[in-house]
């Protein structure tokens, strides 16, 4: 089955608190307790969706989004340099690769923010598993489960039980914390009617019986279930790349345009980004996933996108410098936003340089936008979350209104 149910149950169910994030000898600064108090207006934020892949295991940005500008880039890659990117500026252009991307982009519905990881230095660190915890926990210290289990505790109230779906084959870190997070892997596998569906779902009310009152998310649960039988989402009308990020897109697509009306869902992108050797080859085929499931995505929702905002992140960027042949792990990366008022057809954000005096350690590029203040935005703007809320999901004060790129309309 491709409904997770492990993992659906075990949140749906009361349990014990996540485990909080790593501690930290370093707190960084308190967000002013007036910016705290303050509410910014957002757009339909009760019928919003947020979108959140995740490029796992560190997505070569600077090889995605080309400084062809920068005299430095040059010298950093001489072999790995992209000698003909699509010119979005006179200063940054994308790796032919993602050429599907340009008309998106044309139209300003789609952007980039660049230079984005972690400012403070106690939180960057080059191990991918604990990078991600660090970035799937949204905080280094003081807080339980992670960002976007925070993020729903404080939306608007909803008792729709797909409000937020993991398209993926669990729950990922970011989620944790939110009791009604369901894994959908695939709508096409969940047939009700067949003896294992409807044998499924009588596990899931007979579970719900035995919690009592506890057990009334998980009732809702095989209630909606029983409705998907009746009213399977609709299939795509389009062709998605047969990838981890294609499927998890096209659920996300059926989500919405069924009605489900999530109000964030999770994909996993794993289209080979741990480029450490051959990223020149490796790049020519991941590259083309990458931007055909976004561009696949996004014809699917037509008019739909208007509500949809979707983001991109990775645990950490690749060095500027390359290596024999690829790139190691290294500091700050980008990050694609598509949908609905999005200040697209630019690219946010302050370019650092790649002269050795801007490079950090004299490797990585400089990170100038903390990666929260660009989901900060968004959860404001698109989540109605308040500026209050938004220090609770991301302690620190660096997803506050003060550090947003303002992308968004």
């Amino acid at each position: 089955m491709s409904l997770n149910l492990r993992t659906t149950l075990s949140n749906l169910l009361p349990t014990a608190k996540p485990a909080a994030a790593p501690a930290t000898t370093a707190a960084p600064a308190a967000a002013p307790a007036a910016a705290a108090r303050s509410t910014v207006a957002s757009k339909s934020v009760n019928d919003h969706t947020l979108v959140v892949v995740f490029q796992r295991f560190a997505a070569d940005w600077i090889n995605m989004l080309v400084p062809y500008g920068d005299p430095d880039y040059a010298v950093l890659r001489p072999n790995l340099k992209v000698t003909n990117p699509v010119v979005l500026d006179s200063f940054f252009g994308l790796n032919p690769g993602l050429n599907a991307l340009k008309p998106i982009y044309d139209a300003g519905r789609l952007g980039f923010v660049t230079a984005t990881g972690w400012i403070p230095l106690d939180s960057r660190d080059r191990s991918h598993f604990y990078a991600q915890t660090l970035a799937e926990a949204g905080a280094r210290a003081g807080v339980t489960g992670g960002w976007l289990g925070r993020t729903m505790l404080r939306t608007p109230a909803t008792d729709n039980i797909w409000s937020a779906i993991a398209a993926e084959n669990s729950i990922p870190a970011s989620l944790q914390g939110y009791p009604g997070a369901i894994a959908v892997r695939d709508f096409a596998d969940l047939d009700h009617g067949s003896t294992m569906g409807i044998a499924v779902t009588a596990l899931i009310e007979a579970v719900a019986e035995l919690a009592g009152p506890p057990g009334d998310t998980t009732r809702n649960l095989a209630q909606g279930m029983r409705a998907l039988t009746e009213t399977p989402p609709p299939a795509p009308t389009v062709t998605y790349p047969n990838t981890a990020l294609g499927g998890g897109l096209r659920v996300a697509a059926q989500a919405i345009r069924a009605g489900m009306s999530p109000r964030v869902v999770t994909v996993n992108s794993e289209d080979d980004w741990d480029t450490h050797v051959t990223q020149a080859s490796r790049h020519a085929v991941s590259l083309p996933n990458f931007a055909n499931a976004l561009v696949a995505f996004h014809n699917d929702l037509g008019n739909l996108m208007d509500k949809v905002t979707v983001v991109t992140m990775t645990e950490f960027g690749r060095k500027a410098r390359e290596n024999f042949g690829g790139t190691d792990h290294g500091t700050a990366s980008s990050m694609l936003v598509m949908g609905g008022g999005v200040i697209g057809g630019r690219v946010h954000g302050q370019w650092p340089g790649l002269s050795p005096q801007a490079l950090f350690q004299n490797e990585d590029l400089e990170p100038t936008t903390d990666f929260r203040a660009v989901l900060g935005e968004i959860l404001a703007k698109r989540l109605g979350v308040s500026l209050a809320d938004l220090e609770q999901v991301f302690p620190g004060g660096y997803a506050g209104q003060g550090n947003w790129r303002n992308f968004l309309a």
